[in-house]
């Protein structure tokens, strides 16, 4: 994957939510830095779930963003599409593009119908700015093979700080309408059990859910900068069932499911 130079980024929108967004994290020079961290943790995690997972090569990359998750796993063989509302993002996923099969393809989400089916597709943190996500999860499963899977990610409504209410707390999801799709405006997060039930509802059966824990990362200022990296990575798996208050520490979820 190609890092692109300052000098070839075109506008603000790509300057700051573009290469900005990956300067912050996935280039970062200080890999102990927590949120640098946990975007590493993230990554590696969801890739390493695709490659156990997947049945075939066959990916799509759900609301791609900069498109790191698809053009990592096309470098590891797999035929990636990259689909995005956001013209910005998929000329920015194209300009780092070094090796294997990656295409791009502008897109509604929710109207999304390809002509071939996936076999595989990724949803990272897309489901909590959609006001029916049940939309997002039927559109997943009409571009997904029998047998196939999705990758979701998305924050933890059980840690116990989060600042929204869950799924099933919202009463009036017509008013938040207006507001899903807003860059960075979560609009109400998921438990475990909530995605388990819209999962199953949409046709899927769930193989597995991840929780990855970063709390922890923020509150060891000092040590975070002293031990080894993978020491830091085994306290992070360590942590993950930990809980603060009767809640999760955790505060992101990885779910993968098959479509039946």
């Amino acid at each position: 994957m190609l890092r692109v130079p300052l000098s070839e980024i075109n506008g603000d929108f790509q300057r700051d939510l573009c290469w900005g967004d990956d300067e912050r994290h996935l280039y970062n020079p200080n890999r102990r830095k927590e949120s640098a961290m946990a975007h590493m943790i993230r990554l590696e995690e969801v890739i390493h779930l695709v490659e156990k997972h997947s049945p075939g090569k066959k990916v799509a990359d759900f609301a791609c963003a900069q498109g790191n998750f698809g053009l990592l796993l096309a470098e590891k063989g797999f035929e990636v599409t990259a689909v995005d509302l956001k013209e910005e993002f998929l000329n920015y996923a194209k300009m780092k593009h070094e090796k294997g099969s990656f295409k791009t393809l502008q897109a509604n989400l929710m109207e999304f119908q390809s002509p071939e089916k996936f076999d595989c597709i990724l949803a990272g943190v897309i489901i909590e700015h959609c006001a029916f996500p049940h939309q997002l999860l039927s559109s997943i499963a009409r571009n997904l093979k029998s047998g196939g899977i999705t990758v979701l990610t998305t924050p933890n409504g059980a840690e116990f700080n989060s600042p929204l209410p869950t799924y099933k707390q919202v009463t009036n999801i017509e008013e938040l309408f207006p507001k899903q799709f807003h860059w960075g405006d979560h609009l109400f997060l998921f438990t475990v059990q909530e995605l388990r039930k819209l999962f199953d509802q949409n046709g899927f059966d769930v193989i597995t859910v991840i929780k990855l824990n970063r709390q922890y990362f923020s509150q060891l200022k000092g040590p975070r900068y002293f031990f080894p990296i993978r020491i830091l990575s085994w306290f992070e798996r360590l942590t993950r069932s930990w809980k603060k208050g009767g809640k999760d520490s955790t505060n992101c979820l990885i779910l993968v499911a098959q479509k039946r």
